[in-house]
């Protein structure tokens, strides 16, 4: 086994002691409903969130977990799951794509765009798609790929692979995104990948006008901050209806974060309601 591998697994592991989100962010609620969706790749757990006055022609929300394509974890974002049930009585389904080192690029952006279009011919709602990290990425990816999504929430993502390892910065003396952890990913997720796909790196495509209004929170200390700065400005440079929201004090990953995780996952929700909503003009 490669050592790069090994480190992939190591950080699987480590990830699984760390807390998924500060106590106070939790809600408590029924377990979700484990589904099996197949892919081209073979099936994928997804989690199923579900209020419990609404079918499956209500509202749906599509979410993909962030971990540097190398987590698999769709518990940790189970905080946004459960607020966004409560708050909008939407249908939030939680998506635990393969990761590094089992698999690389495009298994997760296929196996993403899979599932999203599995949803769609199973509930008539309106659908949103979103994802933190690496997640968002991958919500991205799903629209590139053609799907129509009422609505697209991103925070923290990482929008360009062909940046070297040290072309990420932050003021942060040890940076949740650090050099180490990109030269994993980049060593065992994207292995061989041409990183000028567009899938790959995002920031690359020649053509986003027909991407849905989308929210993009970034964090000001993030190490990738950058990168989601950028694509807003794309989006916005194309026409694109984009909401951006800097959380100048905050690292990666604030949306687990009882300081600034409390508005970023508020504004989440007002986008959601402000588009999914309308949609067909019911309330969520």
């Amino acid at each position: 086994m490669r050592l790069a591998d090994l480190g992939a697994w190591a950080l699987r592991g480590s990830f699984r002691l760390l807390p998924r989100s500060d106590k106070e962010l939790r809600l408590v609620g029924p377990d979700p409903e484990v589904v099996r969706v197949p892919t081209r790749h073979g099936s994928v757990r997804c989690l199923v969130y579900r209020p419990e006055t609404v079918a499956d022609s209500g509202p749906v929300y599509i979410h993909f977990h962030g971990g540097a394509f190398i987590v698999r974890s769709p518990e940790q974002d189970e905080h946004v799951a459960r607020r966004i049930v409560d708050e909008l009585q939407a249908i939030v389904v939680s998506v635990d794509y393969d990761t590094a080192p089992r698999v690389a690029f495009p298994v997760a952006e296929e196996e993403c765009i899979d599932v999203a279009r599995w949803i769609a011919a199973r509930f008539t709602g309106p659908i949103a798609v979103g994802g933190f990290s690496a997640g968002g990425k991958l919500a991205i990816n799903v629209v590139q790929q053609g799907f129509d999504a009422a609505a697209l929430v991103v925070a923290y993502p990482a929008l360009d692979m062909t940046l070297g390892t040290g072309e990420r910065h932050s003021t942060l003396r040890m940076p949740a995104v650090s050099p180490w952890l990109i030269r994993l990913m980049y060593a065992t997720y994207f292995a061989g990948a041409d990183r000028t796909n567009r899938l790959a790196s995002p920031l690359l495509d020649p053509e986003v006008a027909y991407f849905p209004p989308t929210l993009l929170e970034t964090g000001g200390l993030d190490a990738v901050r950058a990168e989601g700065d950028r694509f807003v400005d794309l989006l916005a440079e194309s026409g694109v209806d984009v909401t951006h929201r800097v959380f100048e004090g905050s690292d990666h990953g604030f949306t687990g974060d009882k300081t600034a995780g409390p508005d970023a996952i508020a504004l989440i929700i007002d986008h959601l309601r402000a588009h999914v909503c309308s949609v067909d003009g019911r309330g969520l």
